[in-house]
């Protein structure tokens, strides 16, 4: 749980001492685009099928406490803090190698907390995520030309 709320303030903090290159509507609607797709993946692949899990199978009071912190200030941070920082206007390569370091980041962070008692895997292995962070981030940075270009339209 230590590592749990150590992230939680790590995130909020990082968020807000940040240099904003985003705006504060961006970060909001990007992060109930990965507040809702966490949930979807989560709904089945920790509740229908249990390949992995948080504190012990099922839903109680616990889960629900950790799913909060999770979803409400972990998930939001870290979507920000990648789109804050990522090279909208660099070369391919570039962008390329800033997702490749977060993609191995968030794996290790993964693998850390299901050595605690918050995460648990079953039948899902960190190699999983690893490839499937990239198209997570990809579909973040998409997802944020799209608000921008709707942003556009409404002025």
């Amino acid at each position: 749980m230590v590592l749990l709320i150590l992230t939680t303030v790590i995130s909020i903090l990082s968020v807000l001492v940040m240099p904003k290159r985003i705006s504060w509507i961006e970060i909001y609607t990007t992060s109930l685009f990965v507040m809702f797709l966490g949930s979807v993946v989560d709904i089945y692949l920790d509740v229908k099928y249990d390949f992995y899990g948080f504190v012990t199978k099922g839903v109680d009071f616990e889960y629900l406490l950790i799913f909060i912190l999770i979803f409400i200030f972990i998930y939001p941070a870290t979507n920000s803090v990648f789109l804050n920082f990522y090279p909208q206007s660099k070369s391919l390569s570039r962008k390329a190698l800033y997702l490749t370091v977060w993609v191995i980041l968030t794996t290790l962070f993964e693998y850390v907390s299901g050595q605690t008692e918050v995460f648990y895997y079953n039948e899902w292995k960190p190699i999983y995520s690893f490839f499937c962070y990239p198209f997570l981030y990809i579909a973040m940075v998409l997802n944020l030309k799209m608000i921008r270009r709707l942003q556009v339209i409404d002025k």
